[in-house]
């Protein structure tokens, strides 16, 4: 972490102490000297509210960390009206230790770590009325720090370990193996899932539960299984069975109703990243990300539209799956009745729709970080490659169900149900149909990248074959995909290595 990083985190620690919800997006306005701060339980609460600002900012799930991975799978193309190269770069694997699209994360992370390692630092020296209240806020901190050396070693492999405020003062900090620092990751989950409350209120949403902690560790055991060969499926299957088993997480009977604004905190959303709908404040920024230039833009109902679904994906989806009617339109109508109603040249993902169609100020449209669909899709994975296929197939065709059934007027069954018409039920057939359903189920919630690099630990070449068959754009932009192996790795920022003499490069950047 640069100094320059360390003291913008610090400039977000000094957030006034206001709502829970508003500071889960509040962005910082003030910088408070840090021996005018941590005096007051209000002081602890804004440090530690200002921990999870940085995951809806530009660095990491509101651009950069979203776009990147997205346009970098076979599930999501390069929009042709689309005319910066800078944003669009990542369609071509053409990043390097320069480029925002993968130096904004790293930074964006660190951001985070600091954050939450000055909160569990001082924390304790603060009085509480209820001690119980400090707990709390330390478990998320551990939570947040533990999810964002998840994110870190997923994307980088080793890299520096911060685990207290001081750590972070070290000006040639070196890369800890990511053995060390995936341990840390298990430490720090483990602990937060022990502490933080089963539950929130809707005026909490946002903060982390014992089901995002244990998500995330599903989800971390199910990386080192595949991407790591550690075989450690019984880990990740026991944790996702906890949320499952948990009762309080479940599958909504209309696919579309889990993304809708009139539905936040649904009992799907394990964990998410809300929204605020006040106009100064940080906001998701799916309604600009996705809307047509055609339409406007950024006046009626247009934006970015950088990145669009890949033919192969959106041919792939099975004859009746209510999701793909609901995830994707090709038409829409501008507010400017100069431009009026359009039809697309390219389906537009519309799954996210913020009730103000993007336009006019902030969308209200919360990210999902977990799903309840997810926590089936990891436990039927990890079944599989336990030998289990039986029960693998059982909790996939529990997705497989409502996506057929759509709004819930259909529920039958077969041939919709994975294995009744006619599908081979072998533990290589039943991975290809568990990963193809999280393509369709997960589209466009930042998934597919890390899928696509599990999958090619699996069945070695799998990654650039699916980028180089499934992701083509006429004339032959393939061609120019830069597919070497080291490109799964990201590159640690040049400016972090300028400043560190200590760090060292991934290989081949």
């Amino acid at each position: 972490m640069t100094t320059r990083t360390r003291w913008i985190a610090l400039a977000g620690i000094s957030l006034a102490a206001v709502a829970c919800g508003d500071m889960l997006t509040e962005t910082p306005k003030s910088f408070t000297t840090q021996d005018g701060f941590f005096k007051t339980p209000s002081d602890v609460r804004s440090a530690t509210f200002a921990t999870y600002q940085p995951l809806g900012t530009d660095d990491l799930w509101r651009w950069w960390l979203w776009l990147t991975v997205d346009l970098a799978s076979d599930q999501v193309r390069m929009h042709p009206d689309e005319p910066n190269y800078q944003t669009y770069h990542p369609e071509f694997l053409r990043w390097d230790a320069t480029t925002s699209s993968v130096t904004s994360p790293w930074n964006g992370l660190y951001n985070i770590v600091f954050r939450a390692n000055v909160v569990l630092s001082r924390a304790g020296a603060v009085t509480f009325p209820d001690p119980a209240e400090r707990q709390q806020l330390l478990a998320e901190a551990t939570f947040l720090r533990g999810y964002a050396y998840l994110l870190l070693a997923k994307l980088y492999d080793d890299v520096p370990l911060f685990v207290s405020e001081a750590d972070h003062d070290n000006a040639r900090a070196s890369r800890t193996p990511v053995a060390q620092v995936e341990a840390q990751v298990i430490t720090d989950l483990t602990q937060a899932e022990a502490e933080l409350p089963a539950t929130r209120p809707q005026s909490e949403l946002g903060r982390a539960t014992k089901g995002a902690a244990r998500m995330a560790l599903a989800d971390l055991y199910l990386w080192r299984s595949s991407y790591r060969k550690t075989g450690e499926w019984q880990l990740a299957a026991d944790w996702a069975k906890k949320v499952i088993d948990s009762g309080i997480y479940g599958l909504n009977d209309d696919y579309l109703s889990t993304f809708l604004p009139a539905n936040h905190g649904n009992k799907e959303m394990i964990w998410v990243i809300p929204s605020s709908t006040v106009q100064g404040r940080s906001s998701m920024n799916l309604g600009c990300l996705i809307l047509p230039r055609i339409l406007g833009f950024g006046t009626g109902g247009g934006c970015e539209v950088i990145g669009q679904p890949t033919a192969w994906h959106y041919a792939s989806y099975l004859t009746g799956d209510y999701r793909k009617d609901v995830t994707y339109r090709t038409s829409g109508c501008s507010s400017d009745a100069n431009i009026g109603c359009k039809t697309f040249t390219w389906p537009n993902v519309y799954k996210y729709r913020p009730t103000n169609g993007g336009v006019g100020g902030p969308p209200d449209t919360d990210f999902p970080l977990y799903r309840y669909a997810e926590a089936l899709l990891i436990y039927a994975e990890a079944q599989n490659e336990l030998g289990n296929p039986a029960a693998a197939v059982t909790y996939l065709n529990m997705v497989r169900a409502r996506a057929r059934k759509g709004t819930g007027a259909d529920n039958r069954a077969e041939p919709h149900d994975y294995g009744t018409a006619g599908e081979a039920t072998t533990q290589t057939a039943v991975r290809d149909a568990i990963f193809q359903e999280r393509d369709w189920e997960l589209a466009h919630e930042g998934k597919r990248w890390f899928d696509l690099l599990e999958l090619d630990a699996l069945e070695p070449g799998y990654w650039a074959t699916a980028l180089q068959q499934r992701d083509s754009i006429p004339p032959a932009a393939t061609l120019q995909r830069d597919l070497r192996t080291f490109k799964q790795r990201w590159p640690i920022p040049l400016t972090e290595i300028n400043l560190d003499p200590a760090l060292t490069q991934n290989t081949g950047y």
